[in-house]
Parts: C-alpha cells; sequence; structure tokens
C-alpha cells in the first residue's frame, strides 16, 4: 500500500548515527554508510526511517531525501481516503 518497490541494501543494517554522536562524531555514519549510495538503484527518488537522525545521516551519504516513516504512511492512506470520496 505505502511503495511498489522496496530497496533494504543488503550492507548497511545501521546507520551509525549512534543516538546523537554522529553530531560529534561524523566519521560513525560515514563508515557506517559508505557502501549505501552505490546499493541504491538509479531513479530512487526517496527514502524513509523511523529515526531523525538516522534520517540525517542516510540523506547525507546516498543523495536521496529520506524522511520519517509516518510521511510515508500518511500518504498512501490519505491518497485511499480521498479515492474512495
Amino acid at each position: 500500500m505505502c511503495a511498489e518497490e522496496v530497496v533494504v541494501p543488503d550492507e548497511v543494517g545501521c546507520c551509525g548515527w549512534a543516538g546523537d554522536r554522529g553530531f560529534t562524531h561524523p566519521e560513525l555514519n560515514a563508515s557506517a554508510l559508505k557502501p549505501l549510495k552505490r546499493q541504491l538503484p538509479d531513479g530512487v527518488e526517496s527514502g524513509y526511517s523511523t529515526s531523525r537522525t538516522c534520517e540525517i545521516g542516510l540523506s547525507l551519504h546516498s543523495g536521496v531525501s529520506y524522511k520519517s516513516i509516518v510521511y510515508l504512511v500518511d500518504e498512501a492512506t490519505h491518497e485511499k481516503v480521498n479515492k474512495k470520496n
């Protein structure tokens, strides 16, 4: 209901932000997300996460705008409700 295709990069298990440590130790995030960009297929338009700090790191290291999964669910359910009316 929320997506036609979901991509979960095999080599990225964690964003490496470590709570708020990514603000003061950006090398944690850079190291954890080093394989991210090459694992995303061409044409990826958006990404979603469940953590704001993960969204920051994922966006920074992928070139794709990541935002809260709540926005995706809202968009998917809002469109369904409007189609019924």
